[in-house]
């Protein structure tokens, strides 16, 4: 709800004040009021025993009065004789001497003769009653709904004449008047029961005051209690207390008296005013001294906040301590880790710009430095120096000197560069940049900076000879710089050159190409990968008897791709078995159209050197080539076992057990070792056509065709020439001794239904069956 330290410590301290306000608060208001209803009642209770006393000494005014008025001679005569009028005159006498607002003459046989009026009045049977049986009564008596305090005197002469009740009307004025004598502002009340309900004439109560009332003086009166009790009425909450009063005529009246207890505590409200100025004083007192001492709390906090944020942007600003208090201990803590963590960062950036085996700059440091390379009027330029024969050189030495010998150069570099950006890129690569005016200039001067480079090295007393191969990229734009150059080296060492500068026609559009094994797959289901099958024609037996299956894609909208760019796409990102898996099968089910149009040929698939150490993929394959109806070729090259070659043996070995014939493909133009030759569990030598495209006119191919097919003879192979493209070529190949022949010449590599259509060509298969009968009737 609040967001602020400062107005929460402000809010609860003042909230928690008001709360102990309060409660002091109720505790002094409950005091009070228990006291002021304790003083009431003692108040109740004493003017109630005043209201007796004072209601016993009117009672005997009442009474002696009424008595001298019955012992007069005349009254009593001319009560004796029924003179009305003498009668009322005396007692209209005693009206005015006593005061007395009822003066009557109650004769034996009823009726009333009233001081004022010459009607008869007419009274209730229960106080004639009760005259009868006590000739002198005391008590309250309504008359005309009028509740009187009354008194009755008896008159003789000698016998019972009648009675005179004399009495003063219990109204309001006369009850203002008795609250007059009581010490406390007391509201008085005298009340009578008509139909359950306690009431007075002219005393307005509401109908929830009247039944409260009633209530409370039935149970009064049940209880016999004349203790003062509370009592809830409109006006509030008050005490009252409850005295019975005697009637005459056998009735129910009492004198109900209360006093609000509002009365009763405004003597202390000068001491609530107090203690509430008190309050608010000591509320205001609170929330300025909270306010105060948690804006010096919150203000250190509010600067360590800050100093936090800083932090977190990178910025290093320590807090300012000027307490000694738990707040300030903080603050050093922090600034102490401040120091901490620029220490540490400082080491982290020293690591991440540092390589840790040379603890020269490192690929990073050379990138952030050539952003701020200030080139003015020349270009820069970025050199990646590969140390050739690196990994021959640290198997010789060891790791450690191998380092130290990167590091020396490293150092060398540095000195001849004057200092410029560098760093070391890989194993055995270290970077620099440098300024040239155009590419000639650099070109000069990395040739400079190459021939002070490989000036042999002493460690520990060896001398060591260096040579480097260097790639240079011009630093144009936001491309990388770095890889570049890096790929300018590869380029240089695969050109078996000293110095290249980045070709981008050679190295093209590797995220295009990566594109494409994604492409592949999805191409795989399209159909738009298909087979083409060259075929192989038996220079003994004059026709064709086998095929190759050669893979072809035909890309929507590149268009026919070369194969040599997405097969070893397929090789370096591990999708290669999914294509040789599609060429296998789709293999095979070409096999078995040719052999249902009654060309029954072998069939020969080429499998790459990264799946013949792959135990899975040769299960599977003799799982697929199972159903072919006719013989089956892997062709493999002999640079295919040279990775493992226990288990790429092992797996041909399976093949060949499982009636597949291996085929030695491209032998000779890498690197032909006769002692795999001799392990391989071989049936066909395919002669790479770089020795068959010069034949003709190279003796020396000659020779070493000869040779190669004597040799695989010797072995029990059969020998196939790749790349045959005229003739004369088979004529020779046919006089060598060579089996079969496959190229252009023959036919290219087509779909199946075209290779059906070539094979049903008689005339095609006349002229290569004419070639190759010529041929060997010349070797004859």
């Amino acid at each position: 709800m609040f967001k602020r330290l400062r107005t929460k410590l402000t809010v609860l301290y003042a909230g928690l004040f008001c709360i102990v306000l309060v409660l002091i608060s109720a505790a002094a208001y409950a005091v009070a009021a228990r006291q002021a209803q304790s003083q009431v009642r003692d108040q109740l209770v004493a003017t109630g025993a005043v209201f007796d006393r004072l209601w016993q000494v009117r009672f005997a005014g009442l009474q002696e009065g009424a008595e001298l008025s019955v012992r007069d001679y005349g009254f009593r005569q001319a009560v004796a004789t029924g003179d009305a009028a003498t009668v009322r005159s005396a007692l209209q006498n005693l009206h005015r001497r006593l005061g007395a607002d009822l003066v009557v003459l109650v004769p034996p046989e009823g009726g009333a003769i009233n001081s004022e009026e010459e009607s008869p009045l007419p009274l209730s049977a229960a106080l004639k009653t009760a005259l009868e049986n006590d000739d002198a009564l005391t008590g309250v008596l309504e008359v005309d709904g009028v509740l009187h305090q009354a008194v009755t005197a008896p008159v003789l002469a000698p016998n019972l004449l009648g009675w005179v009740v004399v009495g003063q009307r219990l109204d309001q004025e006369e009850m203002r008047s008795l609250e007059q004598l009581s010490p406390i502002p007391l509201h008085a009340v005298a009340l009578s029961r008509l139909d359950g309900v306690w009431s007075a004439p002219g005393e307005r109560l509401s109908v929830r005051d009247r039944g409260a009332v009633s209530t409370f003086i039935n149970r009064a009166m049940s209880d016999r209690s004349a203790r003062p009790e509370s009592i809830n009425v409109r006006g509030g909450r008050a005490v009252a207390l409850v005295r019975p009063l005697r009637t005459l005529d056998g009735s129910r009246a009492v004198l109900f008296l209360s006093y609000p207890l509002a009365l009763a505590l405004a003597n202390y409200r000068s001491l609530f005013e107090a203690l509430i100025a008190v309050g608010v004083l000591g509320l205001a007192l609170v929330a300025i001294g909270t306010w105060l001492l948690a804006r010096g709390i919150t203000r250190p906090i509010s600067e360590l906040e800050t100093a936090a944020r800083d932090l977190e942007a990178g910025e290093y600003a320590p807090v300012r301590v000027e307490t000694s208090d738990e707040i300030a201990r903080l603050a050093l803590s922090f600034n102490a880790m401040i120091d901490a963590i620029k220490l540490r960062e400082r080491r982290i950036t020293d690591l991440a710009l540092t390589d840790s085996e040379t603890l020269l700059p490192n690929r990073l440091a050379l990138e952030r430095r050539l952003k701020t390379q200030d080139a003015r009027d020349r270009r820069v330029f970025v050199a990646a120096i590969g140390i050739d024969r690196f990994e021959q050189v640290r198997s010789a030495i060891g790791y450690a000197h191998a380092n130290a010998l990167i590091a020396r150069i490293g150092e060398r570099l540095v000195h001849l560069s004057s200092r410029a950006p560098m760093g070391r890129l890989a194993t055995d690569v270290l970077g620099v940049a440098f300024l040239a005016g155009d590419e000639g200039d650099a070109r000069r001067r990395i040739a400079a900076l190459q021939a002070k480079l490989e000036q042999p090295l002493s460690l520990d007393g060896q001398v060591v000879d260096i040579d480097v191969s260097v790639g240079v990229a011009a630093v144009e734009g936001e491309e990388a710089h770095v890889d570049r150059a890096s790929i300018a080296l590869d380029q240089a060492r695969k050109a078996r050159v000293k110095l290249a500068f980045f070709d981008s026609d050679s190295y093209g559009d590797p995220a295009r190409n990566l594109s494409l094994m994604g492409e592949m797959r999805r191409a795989l289901s399209r159909g738009e990968i298909r087979l083409a099958h060259q075929p192989k024609l038996d220079l003994r037996a004059r026709r064709i008897t086998g095929v190759e299956a050669l893979v072809r894609w035909t890309h929507p909208s590149r268009g026919p791709l070369p194969p040599d760019l997405f097969i070893s796409m397929a090789e370096e990102t591990g999708n290669i078995r999914a294509l040789t898996e599609f060429v296998l099968h789709q293999a095979v089910e070409d096999q078995s159209k040719l052999a249902a149009a009654g060309w029954p040929l072998a069939m020969s698939v080429n499998i790459s050197g990264r799946l013949i150490g792959d135990r899975h993929f040769a299960k599977h394959a003799i799982e697929a080539v199972r159903g072919a109806r006719h013989g089956f070729c892997f062709e493999i090259t002999e640079t295919a076992v040279i990775d493992n070659p226990k288990l790429a043996l092992e797996n041909i070995e399976l093949f060949a057990a499982h009636s597949v014939q291996i085929s030695i493909d491209d032998y000779g133009s890498g690197l032909s070792s006769l002692a795999y030759l001799k392990q391989l569990p071989a049936h066909e030598l395919k002669i790479d056509k770089l020795f068959i495209q010069h034949l003709t006119d190279s003796k020396r191919d000659a020779l070493l065709v000869r040779s190669t097919v004597d040799l695989a003879h010797g072995l029990g192979l059969k020998v196939t020439a790749e790349g045959v493209e005229q003739p004369a070529c088979i004529a020779l190949l046919a006089a060598m001794g060579c089996d079969m022949a496959q190229g252009y010449l023959i036919s290219r590599p087509v779909p199946v239904h075209e290779l059906l259509s070539i094979l049903e060509d008689t005339h095609r298969m006349d002229f290569l069956g004419h070639t190759a009968l010529r041929a060997g009737g010349e070797a004859a």
